[in-house]
């Protein structure tokens, strides 16, 4: 500190002498008074001396690590007992302030985060006011930054820099110096938090399965309960096996045994050793390729029904037997025009067509109903799988009309007739016929359907479906025949004007002959076709269903035979 100046000594020096001398005539060269007059002056004297003043001006740069911290910063200077904010322009902080001359003052700075007053360093020195301006700038190395207000270890312009808050403690689990919310690896194991599913474990990562237990733990890591040790594929759920140990897991694998055959068509899939390319039961066909590779009567199954077409009289399992699938009924051309009376002259029929073109006597066994349950489904006696008590249709034509005949087994002799509110409900037949042999499924200007009632006396002996096409000229005439005990047989004979209807010879057509019996009044116990298949009554609005027929061409002979 620099010494004094003169004048202060000797104010001083005065004060002094004053105050131990009683009586003192005066004090420095040609003073004159009384002592009290002396004391006056030297106060008077100090007091303007006090009254003189040191503008000190302060100024400091923030060190660039908090000007980093991109936030406002405020710096606050204490000297004196006065604290005031400091101006700031850029990274450069000033302060002009008053103090008395001649004398030393503590000068105290706070750096401060602007928005809540948090010190993020400080700094101390000392000013002496000698003159009447003294410019201080501060060193940024008087700065210190280690304050830490929550105690936890890191200084708060640190936390400031990662983000954390320094009034509340921040943890640090592996100890590296940063603090767990800003730390990317918090258990330092050298996978980033975001990827690790223990981001305080160092020895786990990942958990496959999501079962909480970490990978290096759990001895099923993708939880599809085969054990790691036994899993070809411990961190897929989808896979297990690898059978040919080609990298490929079972499921994608479309050879598992890797023998060249894919497992669609490997009969043994897992066994390398079977191929399909064999022939077990040396039946010509291949295992591959054959339904019933142990069977060598038996090689495919066309309708999939467990049965060898072989022996499965219904290979496509349509209802219709194989061997009347795709037949044609042909019908033969005749001079001999049969009485339509409903009584059967062997004669008169005996040239009518009796069978289809591959052989099939024309039966009408195929059940297309059983509202009592009275007979056997499909796999039983009374269909097209027997045909000794089935009734039959025979027909012929002559050019002009077509001639019918059908008779009826099984009759109950005592049966009832008219007895039932719908005529299709009683006792009848029918005739279906698709001219043009479209086998729509839905009916057409030349499709038909008429029904015959027995007994035709009726009023309403005959009649035509809703969906039939209208012109049909017929005449018929039905009766009864003793067939054995307790059993008859109902015969019908009807006339179809061929014109009527559009019929002409050698045109293929579509032709059905169904039978709807009731034996005991009410509804129709049962429903009989020629074609239609096995338990499907859809003939009335779908002729697809319709057998083939074709009439014989008319021979130029006028002649009975």
């Amino acid at each position: 500190m620099k010494p004094l100046p003169q004048p202060f000594r000797k104010t001083t020096l005065c004060i002094a002498v004053a105050a131990s001398t009683v009586l003192l005539v005066g004090c420095g060269a040609g003073a004159t008074g009384t002592g009290s007059s002396d004391v006056k002056n030297t106060e008077e004297q100090q007091a303007q001396q006090d009254a003189a003043s040191s503008q000190v001006a302060l100024s400091v740069r923030l060190p660039q690590r908090m000007m980093n911290l991109g936030i406002p910063i405020d710096i606050v200077a204490t000297v004196s007992g006065e604290t005031l904010t400091m101006n700031k322009s850029g990274d450069l902080y000033t302060l002009d302030i008053n103090l008395p001359l001649f004398r030393e003052y503590s000068v105290f700075l706070a750096a401060q985060r602007a928005s809540d007053g948090l010190i993020l360093a400080a700094a101390q020195t000392t000013v002496s006011t000698d003159a009447n301006y003294v410019p201080l700038a501060i060193p940024q190395q008087l700065f210190d930054t280690s304050m830490d207000d929550d105690s936890d270890g890191f200084d708060n312009i640190s936390e400031v820099e990662r983000g954390s808050e320094p009034r509340l403690q921040t943890e640090d689990f592996d100890g590296d110096g940063i603090p767990n919310e800003t730390d990317s690896d918090d258990d330092n194991d050298g996978i980033g938090d975001a990827y690790d599913a223990f981001p305080l474990d160092a020895s786990e990562a990942v958990d496959t399965d999501g079962d909480g237990i970490g990978d290096n733990r759990d001895r099923d890591d993708d939880n599809d309960s085969v054990l790691d040790v036994d899993d070809k594929f411990p961190l897929d759920a989808n896979e297990s096996l690898d059978l040919d140990l080609d990298g490929l897991g079972n499921s994608v694998d479309l050879d598992d045994d890797g023998d060249g055959t894919i497992d669609l068509e490997d009969p043994q899939p897992s066994n390398p050793n079977i191929t399909g390319n064999e022939d077990s039961d040396g039946d010509g066909y291949r295992d591959l390729e054959d339904a019933f590779p142990y069977n060598a009567n038996e090689h495919s199954d066309a309708d999939g029904d467990g049965i060898g077409d072989n022996a499965d009289p219904d290979d496509d399992n349509n209802g219709i037997p194989d061997i009347q699938d795709d037949s044609i009924a042909g019908i033969p051309f005749s001079n001999r025009v049969p009485t339509i009376d409903g009584a059967y002259g062997w004669w008169e029929w005996s040239d009518s067509g009796q069978s289809d073109n591959q052989g099939n006597y024309l039966y009408i066994n195929h059940l297309n109903i059983d509202e009592k349950g009275n007979f056997e489904d499909g796999a039983g006696a009374t269909d097209w799988r027997d045909t000794q008590n089935s009734s039959y249709w025979r027909a012929k034509h002559d050019g002009t009309n077509l001639y019918v005949l059908i008779v009826v087994k099984r009759e109950p002799f005592f049966e009832r007739f008219s007895d039932s509110s719908d005529i299709w409900h009683d006792d009848s037949v029918e005739l279906y016929f698709d001219i043009g042999n479209n086998k729509q499924t839905s009916y057409g200007h030349d499709d038909y359907q008429r029904l015959f009632r027995y007994d035709h006396d009726a009023s309403d002996n005959i009649h035509d479906s809703l969906h039939s096409a209208k012109g049909m000229r017929s005449w018929y005439r039905s009766s009864r025949a003793m067939e054995m005990a307790n059993q008859t047989t109902s015969i019908y004979e009807i006339e179809v004007n061929m014109a009527s209807i559009g019929l002409n010879p050698e045109q293929r057509f579509g032709l059905d002959v169904q039978i709807n019996d009731d034996d005991d009044g009410g509804d129709r116990d049962a429903k009989w076709s020629w074609f239609a298949p096995s338990f499907q009554d859809e003939s009335w609005n779908n002729p697809s269903l319709f057998g083939t027929a074709v009439l014989a061409p008319v021979r130029n002979n006028n002649n009975a035979d």
